[in-house]
């Protein structure tokens, strides 16, 4: 098997913002090539699949602005400086939904854009309470929370009323891994 590692010859930082920044990195590849790779640095987000004791699922509904577009996804959020995915995915659940986490479990890590950024998602399974408490959205969040069955989402995912990537990878991972279970 060949070594296909690229080596960093240069960095140079051309954007910083209050999410991302980005790198604009000189490389030089295994076979002496040289070339240039933008890479969005972000430090990751939790994803989370909220089950109520009823077999309901919490998704939210909130506006993208990238792609002028209301979605429907699964509660998710960036971890912020120094935080712990599990503890972002606690914070999350209670902030976006409202719903309080009374169990987690990791699912996977996924990596949604390896082409040009180093994000990563963490994914986790959520046993949550019947009832929402009050919701603490950040100040800039606008969504509203949504109740579903599972048959619901499948058609939602198979209609193209969900097409979040992250929300679709952690439908899948999970169901995976429940049925795979019984």
């Amino acid at each position: 098997m060949n070594d296909l590692t690229e080596k960093s010859t240069d960095v140079k930082r051309v954007f910083t913002g209050r999410a991302l920044t980005i790198d604009s990195v000189s490389i030089e590849m295994p076979n002496g090539r040289k070339s240039t790779r933008e890479i969005v640095r972000h430090r990751g987000a939790a994803v989370i699949l909220g089950q109520r004791p009823d077999g309901k699922f919490v998704l939210v509904r909130q506006y993208r602005k990238s792609i002028e577009q209301t979605l429907l996804e699964m509660v998710a959020g960036g971890l912020e400086e120094g935080e712990a995915p599990e503890a972002c995915a606690r914070r999350e659940m209670e902030e976006e939904s409202g719903y309080r986490v009374l169990s987690l479990e990791p699912i996977a890590v996924t990596v949604p854009c390896p082409g040009y950024s180093e994000e990563r998602h963490y994914h986790y399974y959520a046993k949550i309470a019947q009832e929402p408490m009050e919701q603490r959205p950040d100040f800039d969040e606008n969504l509203e929370p949504v109740i579903m069955s599972a048959e619901e989402i499948n058609a939602a995912i198979d209609s193209g009323q969900i097409i979040d990537g992250k929300s679709i990878t952690i439908w899948l991972l999970w169901q995976r891994q429940h049925f795979r279970l019984r």
